[in-house]
């Protein structure tokens, strides 16, 4: 039974209906509160202090999280489209982030060795959205010598350092209120405490990271992001990569994914030069519209302003620009020096084993039989993307009807051979 049909499913969307009501209608005490006992939500400064008095701690890593941070409430102060839900959440986030920050140079400090512990050959899979690129990672690190940072890890590093079994609870409380007040979240992106995460939730402890413009309307902020290096916001990831193998035993790869990686490729390789890339592909016409779902339900969690029509227009312009960055990385020195491959959708899902086999050797590693093994097993029992139905599937495939969508990636469908789409 689909998720439209479904009464459990029913029932879940009119419980997180009626509570949004609820803070909807004690906004103006909650706004009372805030203005009397809390630090505004969109003063950086007042934040940043917040936080360093919070942890005992004053350094942040060079550059500081400051101007970033700004630039990110600035921009959503001008579109003026938070709840209360919305308001609270960022400013919750906002002093973790900042948290999670002075405590990661506070272990660098305690611990100068950390700094020059290396990253051996990265791994980084990244393209556009939605093609299987989960996928793709869930079946990368069955492998014992493969090592991803989970999502427990990255929301809250410090107490995973200090007591995993508690900062997986601590994640799972924060899936399940967010399951409660949107239950199709896990529908579009089914996670949990030891899920991997993507490197953006790593990125955003800088306050430079596209998550925000995935949770947010902040045009200006994106604009921002796109006009400065972001080197020192892959300088914090590698020392967070380091920060998690202080705990760890034994040498292992880390293989990392995100798509948004293609946007600033070049700052990622001044950083990881001897990275390896896989790119990952599908028509773009089945893609976007599933992209758009999944920006318009985070992003209706925390405004009950979003329009579906503005949602679709910016996602289909950002991914056309994605999909231009998968070109330069095709042509790029990287790709020339055999250190960038190419997976396509329908080759992986259909012969996901002789595409890892492939995958392999591309990263010069041998493909024991003990990982092919946990792969059959691991395929018995999930299935691609595991994503079920939401509530804007069907509103964002008529915004973004798939003959439209091939239209603006014309570039991207030949160079790659995509033009017939995928099943």
């Amino acid at each position: 039974m689909s998720a439209r049909y479904d009464l459990s499913y029913q029932l879940r969307l009119l419980r997180a209906r009626a509570l949004r009501r609820s803070f909807r209608a004690t906004t103006p005490i909650f706004d009372t509160l805030r203005s009397s006992f809390s630090t505004s939500v969109y003063d950086a400064e007042a934040l940043i202090l917040k936080a360093q008095n919070e942890t005992g701690l004053r350094d942040f890593f060079t550059p500081p999280p400051k101007e970033a941070l700004s630039a990110l409430l600035s921009s959503i102060r001008a579109n003026n489209t938070l709840n209360t839900i919305g308001r609270t959440a960022l400013r919750v986030d906002v002093l973790r982030l900042l948290s999670n920050h002075l405590r990661l140079v506070e272990l660098c400090r305690q611990n100068p060795n950390l700094a020059r512990k290396p990253i051996f050959s990265p791994v980084f899979i990244m393209g556009l959205p939605r093609t299987a690129s989960t996928f793709l990672h869930s079946m990368l690190i069955l492998d014992p010598r493969h090592r991803a940072p989970t999502i427990a890890e990255v929301t809250y590093p410090y107490f995973a350092l200090a007591s995993p079994r508690g900062s997986n609870m601590r994640m799972r409380r924060a899936l399940h209120w967010l399951d409660v007040l949107e239950p199709d979240f896990q529908n579009a992106y089914p996670s949990h405490p030891k899920s991997p995460q993507e490197c953006s939730e790593i990125l955003s402890n800088t306050m430079e990271s596209l998550r925000f413009d995935s949770t947010y309307d902040v045009p200006e902020y994106l604009a921002w992001m796109d006009q400065r290096t972001h080197t020192g916001a892959y300088e914090f990831h590698r020392r967070f990569l380091q920060s998690l193998d202080h705990v760890s035993s034994g040498e292992k790869r880390w293989v990392l994914k995100c798509p948004d990686h293609v946007f600033y490729y070049q700052d990622l390789l001044r950083v990881y030069p001897d990275a390896r890339i896989i790119v990952t592909h599908r028509d773009p016409g089945r893609v976007l519209p599933s992209v758009a779902s999944l920006t318009m339900i985070l992003q209706g969690l925390f405004s009950d302003r979003v329009e579906p029509a503005r949602v679709a227009q910016r996602v289909l312009d950002r991914w056309i620009l994605g999909a231009q960055r998968v070109i330069e990385i095709a042509d790029s020195e990287h790709a020339r020096s055999q250190r960038v491959l190419h997976v396509f959708y329908d080759e992986l899902v259909r012969f996901p084993l002789p595409m890892l086999e492939k995958i392999y050797r591309f990263l010069e590693t041998p493909f024991h039989g003990t990982t092919a093994s946990k792969v059959r097993e691991h395929l018995e029992r999930s299935e691609v993307g595991s994503y079920r139905a939401n509530r804007y599937s069907e509103q964002f495939q008529k915004l973004l009807p798939a003959a439209f969508v091939r239209e603006h990636f014309r570039d991207y469908l030949a160079r790659f051979d995509l033009r017939e789409g995928e099943k």
